[in-house]
């Protein structure tokens, strides 16, 4: 009488929603990919222009952000 509806919550039923949840995922990573294909972003994050530890305090000490005292002593731990 009611033309199948009863193996809509089976196995039937779940293997349907596992297959719709399988193919909406596959669908939209095919989307994101293609976006950052397309735009040239595979994600990675690159560091060309890496300052070291010491070329940081320097750049603070010129900037004046710190006096000299500590300059010095930050210079002297970073030696060591």
């Amino acid at each position: 009488m009611m033309w199948g509806w009863g193996s809509l919550f089976g196995i039937g039923g779940i293997f349907m929603m596992l297959g719709m949840i399988l193919f909406w995922g596959l669908v939209i990573f095919g989307i994101v990919y293609a976006v950052r294909a397309l735009g040239g972003t595979t994600g990675a994050v690159r560091y060309e222009n890496r300052n070291t530890a010491l070329e940081t305090l320097k750049e603070r000490y010129a900037k004046g952000e710190i006096d000299t005292e500590e300059y010095e002593e930050k210079k002297r731990t970073l030696a060591s």
